[in-house]
């Protein structure tokens, strides 16, 4: 389970401006506990991998948080195909497959 720092927790909030949600719904969502009819844990952590820099990513979550959240599900999500073959990838090399 990825742990919620301050630091993700104001990076959520701000990928999720668009979006009229309180803080028990969001970690519920982050934790895959629950959803809601248009956010869901995949949908969440896409938005957070299309708008969080890498650099960001990796102080939040680390390495293996990276690699929690960058499923093919997730990636399958985009709906521009050069972001999801970057997002691959991404993917490919963070689990050290080449």
């Amino acid at each position: 389970m990825l742990k919620i720092t301050p630091e993700l927790k104001t990076e959520l909030k701000r990928v999720l401006w668009d979006y009229s949600i309180d803080e028990d719904t969001l970690w519920a969502i982050w934790e895959g506990k629950s959803e809601t009819f248009s956010l869901n844990k995949n949908k969440l952590y896409a938005r957070l991998l299309l708008s969080t820099p890498w650099y960001k990513l990796l102080d939040y979550l680390g390495l293996n948080g990276l690699k929690e959240i960058l499923t093919d599900e997730v990636i399958k999500s985009f709906w521009v195909k050069d972001i999801r073959e970057k997002f691959s990838y991404a993917k490919n090399v963070i689990h050290g497959i080449s």
